[in-house]
């Protein structure tokens, strides 16, 4: 805080207030490669290169957000995953020289979910 009781400009506020992380809820923020929209981890999945070494690089999503190496964020649909894609996103986020195969990540994304029966989901 400065003298005057104020946040510095350089402080947690920022200068678009829908795009602050305070609206969010708690928890850490990040930012979907495709729509480049910010929120909350938890809404987002992870994908990280499924073996750096491998040519084309392929990214996988990191289920348990553990895999070693960068990662990039993504909202769990196939339209955010078409814009980062149109956009070489992933390449950029990766920081991989050439084209990204994202065939295991669009399966995953596409698959039919399986339906809940009331009572057995979250809430």
């Amino acid at each position: 805080m400065g003298r005057d009781g104020r946040l510095s400009e350089a402080g947690s506020r920022s200068r678009h207030p829908d795009q602050a992380p305070e609206h969010l809820g708690p928890g850490p923020v990040r930012t979907c490669v495709g729509c480049r929209a910010r929120d909350l981890a938890a809404r987002l999945v992870r994908v990280a290169l499924a073996d750096a070494a491998a040519e084309p690089s392929a990214v996988v999503i990191d289920t348990a957000r553990r895999l070693p190496g960068r990662g990039a964020w993504l909202h769990p649909d196939p339209k955010c995953l078409d814009l980062a894609e149109r956009r070489r996103a992933f390449a950029r986020a990766l920081r991989v020289p050439g084209p990204v195969d994202t065939r295991a990540v669009r399966e995953r994304l596409e698959a039919p979910r399986p339906a809940q029966t009331p009572g057995t989901g979250p809430g």
